[in-house]
């Protein structure tokens, strides 16, 4: 992802602005359309389309809400 955020940037890791996602913040929006809010303000400095970024990032966040937490085997 912070290669990702390099190419929006157009600049290499250490010259990137501070750019902050919090993704238990994103897990915890109400929806999809929340998320992608939240998403497109802290990327508000980026002069470059962000909409694949988000699409991609938003789509990963799916996949770990289906996740559950790992199962207690008992012995």
């Amino acid at each position: 992802m912070l290669e990702q955020l390099g190419q929006l940037y157009g600049c290499e890791e250490e010259e990137m602005p501070d750019v902050e996602i919090d993704i238990d913040d994103l897990l915890d929006a109400a929806n999809e359309e929340e998320r992608a809010i939240k998403l497109q303000e802290a990327l508000v400095d980026c002069y470059k389309p962000t909409e694949e970024f988000i699409r991609e990032l938003l789509t990963r966040i799916r996949g770990m809400r289906k996740l559950s937490p790992p199962q207690k085997k008992s012995i």
